[in-house]
């Protein structure tokens, strides 16, 4: 599979040019994740008094899936208390799902360049693109379940040994993606 990146500026546009296959294959990880954060919503509750206080739902147990564990340890620390993960997640789950949608709209339907236009744009990319990443590299098992999540492994995809290198080179190709993009996009440090 062929699956260059390459970015670019034009102007205050960033340009990146992807093989279309790989467009496409983004595209689907994406839309799948997405509809992982979106699952995950949907299992907060709004019926706890807090959650009536401040209007929006509340998590109320820890996730279990372990490539969504693994994605949200990313972002809020392992070391808080419980009570204070299942504060910070709905916010966390509505900021990456923002996010992936603002990465999926700016992927071509067709071919393979993507333009964004605005900082906003760029950060979705920044935010977006390595969490999704940790979610495929755990779900196709190019790393290791997270801690404490090993009794909820069967609820994940099989992986397939025969795909293992296949799924670590995409796994460092959605690292690249995001450090060469990270590095057109810093402004040039001057002296």
């Amino acid at each position: 599979m062929h699956l260059t990146v390459c970015w670019d500026r034009a102007g205050d546009e960033l340009i990146g040019v992807f093989s279309p296959h790989a467009v496409a294959w983004l595209r689907r990880q994406m839309a799948g994740y997405g509809e992982l954060l979106e699952w995950r919503y949907t299992k907060y509750t709004s019926d706890d008094p807090t959650a009536e206080a401040i209007g929006i739902p509340l998590a109320t147990t820890p996730a279990e899936y372990p490539p969504l564990v693994a994605a949200l340890r990313e972002i809020i620390p392992e070391e808080e208390p419980e009570p204070v993960r299942l504060w910070w997640e709905p916010d966390v789950v509505r900021w990456l799902y923002a996010g992936a949608r603002l990465v999926l709209d700016s992927l071509p339907e067709t071919g393979g360049v993507v333009v964004l236009r605005e900082r906003h744009q760029i950060d979705a990319w920044q935010a977006a693109v390595p969490n999704m990443r940790t979610v495929f590299a755990v779900a196709a098992g190019v790393w290791p379940v997270p801690a404490g999540t090993e009794p909820h492994r069967h609820t994940m995809p099989r992986t397939d040994p025969a795909r293992f290198v296949h799924d670590r080179n995409l796994t460092d190709w959605l690292r690249h993606v995001v450090e060469a993009l990270t590095e057109i996009a810093e402004p040039a440090a001057t002296s």
